[in-house]
């Protein structure tokens, strides 16, 4: 079974404003490809509400929820070739408007999957957008809907949450990857 992608922020990594320079970035947590055209120019400022951490982790997090990895951690999953999944670089700029770093890439999966079982899942929809789930505190999958080597890919009305299979989830913190947190399907809540 699928585990959600999350963030762990520790003590020391520093947080990400919303991705500056795209138009319509709200697309980047619908499981909807941006590759064609994305702006060269596309940043991330870390937030004045967390001044103290600056440390760049492996897997940051930020207010557009989206995959924001290192290098060697977009590296590490593309050298599995996953589907339906794009790499954006972006830069990522510290609190005095500084590079910190130009090396970092969005990852985004636009496979999105109708695989939430709405009987037995325990979920509010949300009452601006009938398509979406404002909060789920019981969240189950039907396994039939996910094919079994789908790497990472989002569960439709929870778009802005990926899923990643267990075996690279695993493998990912085998590898010692910060800012990483993966969460059992069971456990989850949004």
């Amino acid at each position: 079974m699928p585990v959600v992608w999350e963030w762990d922020v520790g003590e020391r990594f520093c947080v990400l404003d919303g991705v500056q320079n795209v138009d319509d970035e709200y697309q980047l947590s619908k499981g909807i490809s941006r590759a064609d055209g994305f702006p060269a120019d596309a940043s991330f400022a870390m937030s004045a509400k967390h001044r103290k951490y600056v440390a760049l982790a492996d897997n940051i997090s930020n207010l557009n929820r989206a995959l924001v990895v290192s290098r060697k951690l977009k590296e590490a999953i593309e050298a599995r070739r996953p589907r339906d999944v794009e790499f954006l670089r972006v830069s990522i700029f510290d609190h005095k408007q500084k590079l910190a770093s130009n090396d970092y890439f969005i990852i985004n999966p636009f496979n999105v999957i109708d695989c939430i079982d709405k009987d037995k899942s325990k979920y509010r929809w949300n009452n601006i957008d009938p398509e979406k789930m404002s909060s789920c505190t019981r969240l189950v999958l039907k396994p039939e809907a996910i094919h079994p080597e789908l790497l990472l890919f989002r569960p439709r009305h929870l778009e802005y949450y990926v899923l990643i299979h267990p075996d690279l989830a695993a493998a990912l913190e085998d590898e010692g990857f910060t800012g990483l947190r993966f969460t059992p399907i069971d456990e989850f809540e949004s």
